[in-house]
């Protein structure tokens, strides 16, 4: 890939979790983390204090090998905070 094909930092993103009920992006260059229930359409943006434990959280979970319904449970605690209708462009 030539430098010139690189994507800005700003528009770059990493899937850090992927399920049939759940995504999680992380967007380089930008503090947060974005949250999508898939099953209701809802999004949000973790950042601040919120993104630090979801990510310490995360990476706990991550260290006791879960399968995917463990995941999806977890993040399902964040429900709550998921408050923008997803939308697609």
């Amino acid at each position: 890939m030539d430098s010139h094909d690189k994507l800005p930092m700003e528009v770059a993103m990493n899937v850090m979790y992927n399920s049939e009920n759940y995504c999680v992006v992380e967007f380089p260059g930008r503090q947060g983390i974005e949250l999508v229930d898939k099953t209701m359409g809802r999004t949000g943006f973790l950042e601040g204090a919120v993104e630090l434990k979801f990510r310490a959280s995360m990476a706990d979970l991550a260290a006791g090998e879960p399968n995917a319904e463990s995941v999806d449970e977890f993040l399902g605690h964040y429900d709550a905070l998921l408050m923008n209708n997803v939308a697609l462009h």
